[in-house]
């Protein structure tokens, strides 16, 4: 008969098999031991591709020490207990090497929680600390130069502001596409709000993933969900938030009970 012992050990789960062998004619046990990884066996969803991922994405938050009430470690702990699916890290400021020590211990975090993590703009920090995915914006690298640095397994999103640019970046391959923003937002300088119409017109005409981003808090969420969207992108609404992991949980819980619809 098998007996199967298990144990945590050192970061590890340890498995011991103990199976009935025969030597000159007697039943002598010999034990296997296996080990694995224990935040791959704590986390479901480390053998999911980029497009599983995507599809059970509902709830992205941008990080930016810019606009965290706490430190981006914390609040990234906070963010994902409340059950956000991705992070961005979007540091303009820092260097390289700043940049890589930061994202490092967030993905430590990330790893360990089943939580995507999408670096901006930074292709070549993506790529050092094996993040999930890089997230572009209009003029920063190309898709197919960022696809050259981190390989076609990793995800690659692109901020778009109109249904034009929705459709250049679904042609020449992202993954997923931020669309917005829906509402006037002082997070960076983008294009004029682009309204609820857009979305319904993403909703109708693209066929990979979006997200809907820009001034999106709980007050406006059920009207961006009912223009088509069923993904947002939230940052200030959250990380600026006195209890972030209330907020990130009260978002998660409204964008559940919306089902994806690419």
């Amino acid at each position: 008969m098998l007996r199967i012992l298990d144990k945590i050990c050192s970061g590890n789960l340890q498995v011991s098999i103990a199976v009935p062998t025969c030597t000159n004619g007697r039943l002598k046990p010999f034990r296997y031991s296996l080990r694995v990884r224990a935040d791959l066996v704590k986390n479901p969803y480390f053998n999911m591709t980029k497009k599983d991922y995507l599809q059970r994405m509902k709830l992205y938050v941008l990080i930016s020490s810019n606009i965290a009430a706490r430190s981006v470690n914390e609040t990234a702990r906070l963010v994902i207990d409340g059950g956000a699916d991705a992070i961005q890290l979007r540091e303009k400021t820092i260097s390289d090497d700043e940049f890589i020590s930061l994202a490092s211990e967030i993905r430590d975090i990330t790893t360990k929680r089943g939580t995507l993590l999408i670096i901006n703009d930074r292709v070549r920090v993506a790529r050092e600390v094996n993040a999930d995915g890089v997230h572009l914006g209009q003029h920063d690298m190309s898709i197919i130069e960022a696809r050259e640095i981190i390989g076609n397994e990793k995800i690659i999103g692109v901020s778009t502001h109109n249904i034009i640019q929705a459709r250049q970046a679904q042609e020449d391959g992202a993954d997923y596409i931020a669309i917005g923003p829906v509402y006037p937002t002082t997070t960076k300088d983008y294009e004029p709000s682009i309204g609820l119409e857009v979305i319904q017109e993403i909703s109708r005409e693209i066929n990979i993933p979006f997200l809907a981003i820009g001034a999106i808090t709980l007050e406006n969420l059920d009207k961006v969900l009912k223009a088509g969207a069923s993904r947002v992108a939230v940052c200030s609404a959250i990380i600026g938030s006195d209890d972030i992991a209330l907020t990130t949980r009260q978002f998660k819980e409204t964008l559940d009970k919306t089902k994806c619809l690419k």
